[in-house]
């Protein structure tokens, strides 16, 4: 199999996002279908008014926490500057790109032309490369490509399939600015180029820089990279996926509770099916054996929350969720003031309530409750003469329960339905509200293991004292 180079390019103008950690998982699952292949990190830093280190942390963090691990040391695109000049000075000397000197109302002008006129060539300058004055000036000039007008280029696209464009719907785009800056069109190919990357996987909304890009392989004379231009995601509005539409940032899914398991299983099925497996969900190891990037599909996809908290659901009540749970509760200030001062019964609310979450960050309320040590039923609440009636019998048959487990307090219980000959609900709503002030939430008994003998005779007695 021939070795593969793949890498992944962020920006770190924001944070790791939803699109650009499902970019990041397919390239790194193609590099992992061979023993030889690489997955490369770059972070093209060169915007720097936008560019911050805190989101260069956040990206190499959220890579690192989805278990994305990069081959060799990241390039970073903002230390490579002279090398991206030497290659814009060899393409001038090459004929293949021009100086420009054009003002900014002479630029206006032709963009006003060539959005008038659709059939209009879309290069920008149209005398300079022609002035040897200009073209032998030492400063105060853009370098441009020079493409060309006439003929047409076709890609191949492993997912869009052969794409073909006309030359003259390519602008001569800069590649140094005046301050012989490069622009991100020219860096992108010489740190490809550089790193030998031979498999460029990105969005679509990238494809037409492929065309552009392509004239700066050509006229280098350099191998030209397979692509996989992958759909956007958008949300289920329809538009493309923002923080309209939630917490999309990698490292705010996992604060809230969310597993990598369940981030890598929903955003891989967006757009792609295993037809290896009848189950929805499948690990990273299946994924990289089983996915073939040509049966990508072409549109974009639908990411739903909904979907992710299924995935996120079934990945907690696994085995290992009660790791995933304590490791959690660890990182979390208030969690662990809780997890030390009595994990078994930490441990206990997560056992009962994983089946109904939909994220870690859903038990800090229930958890509260359990720890509350000053905890004061709701005494606006009325509860059935028929509950008044049996209760103190209630209270005085749990006082007697010597192994405070879940089937002897169970079997009380049913005991005691059946020799009073009422219906649960009589008894057990009332008893739940008074134990954590709401009638919604797993059995009484489960209630009765989480809190212990001690607080929950204490709870039940501030209604009999009332």
């Amino acid at each position: 199999m021939t070795m593969l180079k793949t890498r992944f390019a962020p920006s770190p103008t924001g944070n790791l996002h939803l699109g650009g950690a499902r970019t990041a998982l397919i390239n790194y699952i193609i590099s992992k279908k061979s023993a030889s292949s690489k997955f490369y990190l770059r972070i093209e830093d060169t915007d720097h008014e936008r560019s911050k280190q805190e989101y260069t942390d956040n990206i190499t963090n959220s890579l690192k926490w989805l278990g994305l691990n990069w081959d060799e040391d990241i390039q970073v695109q903002s230390k490579r500057l002279s090398r991206h000049q030497e290659v814009a000075k060899e393409l001038l000397q090459k004929k293949r790109a021009f100086k420009c000197v054009c003002s900014e109302e002479k630029i206006a002008h032709q963009r006003k032309i060539i959005r008038e006129n659709k059939n209009y060539s879309k290069k920008i300058c149209t005398e300079c490369k022609n002035d040897n004055d200009i073209q032998s000036r030492d400063e105060g000039f853009v370098v441009r490509l020079d493409v060309p007008d006439e003929g047409n280029l076709k890609i191949k696209d492993t997912i869009q399939g052969d794409v073909t464009v006309a030359n003259l719907e390519l602008d001569d785009f800069i590649l140094l600015r005046k301050d012989q800056s490069p622009t991100y069109m020219l860096s992108v190919v010489v740190d490809d180029h550089d790193l030998g990357v031979n498999y460029i996987i990105r969005g679509d909304d990238h494809f037409i820089n492929t065309f552009r890009q392509y004239y700066i392989y050509k006229f280098m004379n350099w191998d030209i990279p397979q692509y996989a231009h992958i759909p956007l995601i958008h949300g289920e509005d329809g538009t493309k996926l923002s923080k309209r539409h939630g917490a999309v940032n990698i490292l705010d899914l996992k604060n809230n509770g969310y597993l990598k398991e369940a981030i890598i299983n929903n955003l891989i099925l967006l757009g792609w099916s295993n037809n290896q497996e009848k189950s929805e969900t499948i690990e990273l190891e299946e994924i990289i054996e089983n996915f073939e990037i040509s049966n990508l599909s072409k549109s974009s996809s639908i990411f739903s929350f909904d979907k992710l908290d299924f995935f996120n659901n079934f990945y907690l009540r696994k085995e290992n969720g009660i790791e995933k749970f304590i490791n959690f509760c660890e990182n979390d200030v208030e969690l662990n003031i809780y997890l030390k001062k009595d994990e078994t019964k930490m441990k206990n609310v997560f056992n009962i309530y994983k089946k109904d979450i939909k994220k870690l960050s859903d038990l800090h309320d229930t958890i509260k409750v359990y720890f509350d040590e000053n905890y004061k039923i709701n005494k606006t609440e009325k509860l059935t003469s028929e509950f008044g009636s049996i209760f103190n019998e209630f209270l005085n048959l749990i006082g007697e329960i010597k192994d405070w487990n879940r089937d002897s307090i169970q079997n009380v219980i049913n005991d005691f339905l059946k020799n009073n000959k009422i219906k649960f609900p009589v008894l057990g709503k009332p008893i739940r509200f008074l134990l954590i002030n709401s009638y919604q939430g797993p059995s009484i008994s489960d209630i009765f293991v989480i809190l212990g003998k001690k607080d929950t005779i204490d709870r039940l007695k501030q209604y009999r004292d009332n």
